[in-house]
């Protein structure tokens, strides 16, 4: 029998800032089990986004992540604002991180960030025939410094899940 969802008994705002929106919600399951609090945190959703230089090496970036505290190559990414096309926050993420633009956005597709307790999708693009258009300006929270590395070597360097599935689906469509 598969499950049904969860009826929402209650829900509270516990933070709400412009970065992070947390609740817990008292929450009744279908064979009456009371699952409380749940937590769920609900962000914008992100893009991911592997870049390919014109050469057609990777472009990526090492980037210090202070959640995990680490230091860590990844792929250009970031959050799509409120009203913005995936499609575009990839294009802007791109020229801000980078200082590169692309030729061609290709949809990855999306999936979902962290379904157990998290609202957001990340949305995967492959960016083709990228070239500098510029210096690249970062939010003024990213510590970032940008790589071209070999295309087929890279996602074994990628240390987050869906870094790693965008190079997966990038290197899909591309041998296609």
């Amino acid at each position: 029998m598969r499950p049904e969802p969860w009826e929402v008994v209650s829900r509270r705002v516990l933070v709400e800032d412009q970065w992070i929106h947390l609740r817990a919600d008292d929450c009744l399951a279908t064979d009456g089990r009371s699952i409380s609090p749940y937590y769920v945190l609900e962000y914008a959703d992100w893009v991911s986004v592997l870049a390919l230089h014109e050469s057609g090496g990777a472009i990526v970036v090492d980037e210090y992540r202070h959640g995990a505290g680490v230091v860590a190559l990844g792929t250009i990414g970031g959050g799509v604002a409120v009203g913005e096309a995936p499609a575009a926050a990839a294009a802007r993420e791109l020229r801000e991180e980078t200082g590169y633009a692309a030729a061609e956005i290709v949809d990855l597709g999306a999936t979902w960030a962290n379904f157990g307790s998290h609202t957001n999708r990340v949305h995967h693009f492959l960016a083709r025939g990228c070239r500098v258009v510029g210096e690249p300006e970062p939010d003024e929270n990213e510590t970032i410094a940008v790589q071209i590395l070999p295309m087929e070597t890279v996602g074994a360097q990628l240390r987050q899940s869906y870094h790693q599935l965008t190079w997966f689906k990038a290197r899909e469509y591309l041998n296609g």
